[in-house]
């Protein structure tokens, strides 16, 4: 290990907090800029994007050192690996704080990233619980590897989330797949080895399923409402309650989404109401600074329409963007 590396990681050591709060804030500047379409936000998520890349050859890097007996080197690669998977998700953690909604699913979700971020840093439970068996290594890697991939896709590639999911996941599914052999090596029991290769299998496919629960980062409702009135694409007064003679009018569900410049989305409309829906797809582009401007028109009510009614503003995988709600007086 050269003499400058050497004293790169005794400073961060020194002031371990640091690369923690500059991947934050690189979080936070990447979600506003990305808000505004302004291309430096892609710069910093592709900086990210390589930060994946390198967990994805660590465990052969590591393989090679240990071949080697290189103690020193391993270190090293633990080093950069810790500070790597801290930087992803500290990055991607203001990114997915954006883009929750009042929603127990999403909240859920971002609070697991937000956990596993501060486990990260603490050196003493990451050492514990994370760095001295490969198997958890692997598994942090993996789900460190996901989550970046799930949030930075979509602004480097420029993909719709509905693409971006299942691509995230066949990636890490492949990797999980090409480190088996070296997954079952650190694993003795048959029982281990029997749930490790089930989880690689099952696991993808709840998270496939949870789908829904995700916050859809990179998008951003900067404005919704329930209007009756729609002058162009501005929208009218916001309204709470309707009688039914009002409702003979029709109700708007307005909203203005904020994506990333040159993404290309759909949105659904989700109108509820007592077990009863109906679903309006919409298509948005990104780039808007005040957001991409959309609605859904509803003129037929059903003879009981009285009661509370529920509008979700959704992408194609059911991730919810905003949620808007009027009541029906009866």
């Amino acid at each position: 290990m050269s003499s400058q590396t050497g004293r790169v990681i005794a400073f961060l050591n020194r002031v371990p907090w640091l690369l923690p709060l500059l991947s934050f804030v690189a979080g936070w500047i990447g979600f506003v800029m990305v808000q505004r379409g302004e291309s430096v936000a892609r710069l910093i998520a592709l900086l990210a994007l390589l930060g994946w890349l390198w967990l994805l050859i660590e465990p052969w890097v590591r393989r090679r050192l240990e071949g080697r007996k290189a103690h020193m080197g391993n270190f090293v690669v633990n080093f950069v690996s810790q500070s790597l998977q801290q930087e992803l998700l500290f990055f991607s953690l203001p990114l997915l704080i954006g883009a929750t909604q009042r929603d127990a699913g999403q909240i859920t979700f971002t609070t697991v990233v937000a956990v596993a971020a501060l486990l990260s840093t603490i050196d003493p439970l990451y050492e514990r619980w994370v760095a001295t068996r490969a198997v958890r290594r692997l598994l942090f890697h993996a789900y460190c590897s996901w989550v970046a991939a799930l949030v930075v896709l979509p602004m480097v590639l420029l993909l719709p989330l509905e693409r971006a999911l299942p691509i995230s996941l066949v990636a890490v599914v492949v990797w999980l797949v090409v480190t088996l052999p070296l997954s079952l090596y650190s694993l003795r029991r048959r029982r281990a080895k029997a749930a490790w290769v089930a989880g690689v299998v099952f696991v993808p496919l709840l998270l496939w399923e949870l789908r829904a629960q995700m916050p859809p980062a990179g998008l951003a409702v900067t404005e919704g409402r329930i209007t009756q009135t729609l002058d162009g694409l501005t929208p009218g007064a916001a309204v709470r309650r309707l009688s039914r003679d009002e409702l003979a009018r029709g109700v708007i569900a307005f909203a203005a989404i904020r994506a990333p410049a040159g993404l290309s989305q759909e949105v659904i409309f989700e109108w509820r109401h007592e077990g009863e829906r109906e679903r309006i797809a919409a298509d948005i582009t990104g780039g808007k600074a005040d957001g991409f401007r959309t609605y859904s028109r509803k003129l037929v009510f059903p003879e009981h329409a009285a009661g509370v009614w529920t509008v979700d503003v959704l992408t194609p995988q059911e991730q919810l963007l905003k949620r808007l709600q009027f009541v029906v007086e009866g």
